[in-house]
């Protein structure tokens, strides 16, 4: 009798981003930015230093000290991982039960709901409106109803751009008290609402956040969960002893070490995405019917369009050398240089 995959892996499809190469990458939310030359250089100088006969500081105390001052919170709120992702399983089989329930929000990041049901929990859908938008009332109701013990959602939201207040997330908060409430703050930094400052005032707030974004270190692989005491602790003691190597450990060390440069990134970014933004509105009304622009307070712009309209339109930018998210009859574009943008838009508007 020969072995056989379980239930639970047997039909899982992997998650699988575009590969080769392309002239214009925009698919992905990356920074269109490198890191400077001189911030390369401390970094490349820290890791020739390491010790690699040794492990990695188990709790990357130099990175929660550095990132806790850059993100105005105490160092020991802070628990590090291999980016987001890992941080996102780690919640899902520690914070939960084999039979809990989670509730993920739709549309939003895919692996939510792939993480819960790895970790064997219920994962219960809930939709937001036609304007992508959670009703958080119906969600506090949906989660009591359900005795959900946690909740998880991307502010503003990956893949749309749209957030939810601050007032509206600590209203979500408060109102579902014995439910976790994990709020992906990934691409905060290209907006204001922000509920970081507030870990502390509750029992069941936590908020992640990650370098892949405006922090322009996507292949670094260096993710942040802060939250009370209680749950980084337990977040902390349940984690692989040495996840976070030491060369990603002493580079997002040197990359705190740069506040002014970060801030100045991610405004550069900011001023790319509204001009992307505008470039495509102005594309709206010049073709009505055509497509539609969603509000967006991400590093991308979400555009809708007719049925089977953004299939071809992403395929014909393919072809051209140029790649962006295809999401049903939607594209989902991250906002680039100068040139990226008025090439991106160029082509939508030769294809529409």
């Amino acid at each position: 009798m020969s072995y056989t995959l379980n239930q639970k892996v047997s039909n899982l499809e992997p998650y699988e981003p575009i590969s080769g190469h392309y002239a214009i990458r925009l698919d992905a939310n990356e920074s269109f930015l490198e890191i400077p030359e001189h911030v390369k250089a401390d970094m490349l100088s820290r890791i020739a230093n390491l010790h690699l006969n040794r492990y990695p500081d188990p709790l990357a105390a130099g990175v929660c000290e550095r990132a806790g001052k850059y993100l105005g919170v105490r160092p020991e709120l802070i628990t590090v991982g291999n980016g987001s992702d890992e941080l996102l399983t780690l919640l899902t089989q520690v914070m939960m039960s084999k039979g809990e329930k989670l509730v993920y929000t739709t549309p939003d990041f895919s692996m939510y709901k792939c993480y819960g049901y790895l970790a064997e929990v219920e994962c219960i859908e809930f939709k937001k409106d036609a304007n992508y938008r959670i009703d958080v009332d119906k969600l506090i109701d949906l989660i009591q109803s359900e005795g959900a013990r946690m909740v998880i959602f991307s502010n503003p939201c990956n893949p749309t751009g749209v957030g939810i207040s601050r007032e509206e997330v600590l209203r979500l908060v408060e109102g579902a008290p014995e439910c976790l409430v994990v709020v992906d703050e990934a691409y905060m930094e290209f907006w204001d609402q922000s509920v970081l400052d507030c870990v502390e005032n509750y029992d069941n707030l936590m908020v992640l956040k990650t370098c892949s974004k405006s922090f322009r270190m996507a292949g670094i692989r260096c993710g942040l969960a802060i939250s009370n005491p209680a749950v980084t602790n337990a977040l902390r003691a349940a984690k692989s002893p040495y996840n976070v190597n030491s060369m990603t450990q002493a580079a997002a060390e040197a990359l705190f070490d740069y506040p002014h440069e970060l801030d100045s990134a991610t405004q550069t970014v900011v001023d790319s995405r509204d001009e992307l933004y505008k470039a495509v509105k102005a594309l709206a009304g010049k073709y009505p019917g055509k497509l539609s622009l969603l509000p967006t307070s991400a590093n991308f712009v979400y555009i809708r369009m007719p049925a089977g309209q953004a299939k071809r339109i992403f395929e014909a930018m393919k072809a051209e050398g140029v790649i962006v998210r295809c999401m049903g009859d939607c594209l989902r574009v991250t906002c680039g240089t100068e040139y990226e943008n008025t090439e991106v838009v160029r082509l939508l508007e030769e294809n529409l």
